[in-house]
């Protein structure tokens, strides 16, 4: 991150020179390159979302089948509309609407029978934490093989629906009093969660890569929110970490080999006038190869 001494930035602010955001440039190069050197056979993209930073049109005339999945079917709908796909590159995609880590529905289900059976909140959330502990991880069940993976920026995403719908969940249930967020406890069960899932997903993308095949990993590892300032600055009170480290590289093993690595900004809402709010991310790319 761009990230300076906080001199007039307010009390504990920092100031942050404005940056262009280059996410999706920046990620449809790294895409197409590797797509440009495999084999042109099969195409996986997960986490799709609404595809702004995937060549889809690009990847749909390359490959004889694409994979294109998503958790959100309305936003990948879209995401696949504005992509303006002819008739026969669209007939090549394999469209599915699934939980990439296996868990959150069965999980949500079993809060929402605690929630319903519960009658006070700290005896809720030690049964919701016993059962997220207890939860194995089936993964996301892709068997097929591809000679490209591409998972842009889902990494460290891929708890948010447990995390934000448990706590809606909650909510209903008690009221907005903040115990749920309040809880260190049911916040430690989600982190280690959130980390078990990480570690599942880069399982699966090991499991899923076809011989000579090549995996575009993107994660946003860091972000802080930012406000311009009247001097065209942007202000922050700090960054947040969104991974278990600060590196993307420290999620892999012996299993990969990296072919290539970038880092760019990601600015979600450029501010346009003073007082208004956005966020920038860190984002780290990486083009993998399973090692020999």
């Amino acid at each position: 991150m761009n990230e300076a001494g906080n001199k007039n930035a307010g009390p504990g602010l920092y100031l942050l020179t404005p940056v262009p955001c280059e996410q999706v440039q920046r990620s449809r190069q790294m895409i197409l390159a590797a797509a440009e050197a495999v084999h042109p056979g099969r195409a996986a993209v997960l986490g799709a979302g609404n595809c702004t930073e995937i060549p889809l049109s690009e990847l749909a005339v390359r490959f004889d089948k694409v994979l294109v999945c998503d958790v959100d079917a309305s936003t990948l709908e879209a995401g696949i509309a504005a992509a303006m796909l002819s008739d026969a590159a669209r007939a090549k995609l394999d469209v599915r609407f699934d939980d990439l880590t296996g868990v959150t529905e069965p999980l949500l289900r079993g809060i929402h029978q605690i929630l319903s059976e519960a009658s006070a909140p700290e005896a809720a959330i030690e049964r919701m934490v016993e059962l997220v502990e207890s939860q194995p991880l089936p993964g996301a069940g892709l068997e097929d093989k591809y000679d490209l993976v591409v998972a842009s920026c889902v990494l460290s995403q891929l708890h948010f629906g447990l995390l934000h719908r448990s706590a809606d969940l909650f909510a209903r249930k008690f009221g907005d009093s903040g115990q749920l967020p309040r809880s260190e406890r049911w916040a430690q069960t989600l982190y280690d969660m959130a980390r078990r899932m990480e570690a599942r997903f880069i399982d699966d993308l090991a499991g899923m890569l076809a011989p000579g095949g090549m995996i575009c990993l993107s994660a946003t590892a860091q972000m802080c929110d930012i406000r311009l300032n009247k001097a065209g600055q942007w202000a922050s009170a700090g960054t947040y970490r969104m991974l278990r480290t600060q590196d993307l590289t420290d999620y892999l093993d012996k299993r990969f080999t990296i072919v290539a690595g970038n880092r760019w900004h990601w600015v979600a809402r450029p501010p346009q006038e003073p007082g208004d709010t956005g966020r920038l991310f860190d984002v780290q790319a990486l083009v993998l190869r399973a090692s020999p």
